[in-house]
Parts: structure tokens; C-alpha cells; sequence
């Protein structure tokens, strides 16, 4: 397990784009199969360039507002808790609207097929009620990305519930996938190796590595929410098995 505070974390130059700046999250020397920042975009600023070089890449507007424009003349609004993938072959623009800010989390992986565009562009709110909302008991998992959208990642907006009468939380094991959970809302903590080691979490961001699969437990004080990342990406019917104490994710089929 690593932990990561965005207060503790500089703030640095993308390598997969030297046009942003934002701090380091999960680093390719993590070996989880990505690299993740958190950026913000400044108001004034008139666009900004978004690209993977040779990597896909993908962003998750936390806050703020904007408009994206995209190479083959697509354009969208960027509001919050709205999902951007693209192809390591497709490049856009992005501009701030909003008198605040934007905050992103900017996830970038391997892409298999770079002579290939491929975007996806998904809300929240469209997830809410499919069969990509996958309630797990203790929460839901929201699923922007499957396997089934050629990328090797998924990624999620997943909540987690208090769990009263609980000491230890709710129980989790990526058995077969290296996921990183990024909090960005609620407050609690982390517990692992039985319990030997906690951290605390909170909404200013805090970012958790099962870079070694690690079995634990989350324990909200309050409704939390996270942007999950797991490789390799979920098939999409995946659903939490609780053996052994833990709540696991089997193998894709």
C-alpha cells in the first residue's frame, strides 16, 4: 500500500504533457499499469492543450467549468463529475469557463492501438441507474470505462457508505487488479495488514495504491467519494464476492 496526500506531493510538469503542471499521484514507477495527477486549470488562461503523446489519456473534472474542443470539430461542456478518454492519436483544447478554477484528475496508460481514435465522453448522471452502476453493499461503482471501450483501464466515481455498528469498515480486495482510489469528498480512514497500519483520508485529496493488492478496509465517518482506477479494466459484470473476511474482485472472464 502507498499513500499519497496532495498537500505532500509538489507540484511538477506532466511528462505526458509538458503544457501542465500538477501534482503526481500514482507514478509509472508504482507499476499499477497508469500514471495519475491532479491539475488545475487556471480561469484566465484562454485553452489549454490536452494530449498522451503515445498514451491515452483521461480526465475526471472534480470542480470548475469549461468547454473542450476536439481535433474532428466535437465540442462539449465540461462541468463537474463529467469523463474524458481519448486515444493517444486524438488531441483537443479545453478551456475554463467558470469564474473558478478547474480541477482534474488526469489518469495516462499504454495504448495498444495508437492509429486508432476512440473517444469517450460520459457523466455521472448517465451511469446513475445503468448497468455500470454496480451497487456492492456498502456503496455503488460507477463505471466510465469497461474493457469493452478498448482501453486497458477502468475507471470510476465510486461511493462508500458508513458503516454504523462496524469497527473495521468495509472490507476490500482487488485480488486479480491493481487499483488506485483517489478520494476527493468525505473524510475517514484506511486500515491494512490486519489492521497494523491506518491513514487517514480526506477531500483535499488522498490517493491509495493497492500496489501490491493489498486486502483492507475503508472506514468513512461520513458518505465518501472516489475516483477509482483498476488494471487491468473491469469486463463491466464483476461484482464484489465477500470470502475470507473481504470483499474481492474475481478474475475477468
Amino acid at each position: 500500500m502507498i499513500v499519497r496526500n496532495t498537500a505532500d506531493v509538489p507540484i511538477a510538469t506532466v511528462p505526458h504533457n509538458p503544457a501542465l503542471r500538477g501534482k503526481e499521484l500514482v507514478s509509472p514507477a508504482d507499476e499499477m499499469g497508469y500514471a495519475a495527477y491532479e491539475i488545475v486549470l487556471i480561469q484566465d488562461q484562454i485553452d489549454y492543450e490536452l494530449e498522451g503523446r503515445s498514451s491515452n489519456h483521461m480526465y475526471y473534472c472534480i470542480s470548475g467549468r469549461g468547454r473542450c474542443s476536439v481535433e474532428n470539430g466535437e465540442e462539449f461542456e465540461v462541468t463537474p463529475d463529467l469523463f474524458m478518454a481519448f486515444s493517444s492519436a486524438v488531441k483537443c483544447k479545453i478551456t475554463v469557463t467558470s469564474e473558478d478554477d478547474m480541477r482534474l484528475y488526469c489518469l495516462y496508460c499504454q495504448d495498444d492501438d495508437p492509429s486508432s481514435d476512440r473517444v469517450v465522453v460520459r457523466s455521472l448522471s448517465e451511469i446513475i441507474g445503468t448497468d455500470r452502476d454496480v451497487d456492492f453493499g456498502s456503496g455503488h461503482s460507477r463505471r466510465f470505462l469497461l474493457r469493452d471501450d478498448n482501453f486497458p483501464i477502468t475507471v470510476t466515481n465510486t461511493s462508500i457508505m458508513t458503516q454504523a455498528g462496524t469497527e473495521r469498515g468495509v472490507p476490500m480486495w482487488y485480488k486479480h487488479h491493481k487499483e488506485a482510489a483517489y478520494y476527493i469528498r468525505g473524510i475517514g480512514k484506511y486500515a491494512w495488514e490486519e489492521g497494523k497500519e491506518e491513514a487517514e483520508f480526506h477531500s483535499g485529496g488522498t490517493a491509495f495504491l493497492m500496489n501490491e493488492n493489498d486486502p483492507h478496509y475503508a472506514m468513512p465517518v461520513e458518505e465518501s467519494f472516489t475516483i477509482c482506477a483498476f488494471f487491468p479494466a473491469l469486463v463491466g459484470n464483476e461484482k464484489h464476492i465477500f470470502s475470507g473476511g473481504y470483499s474481492v474482485y474475481g478474475a475477468p472472464q
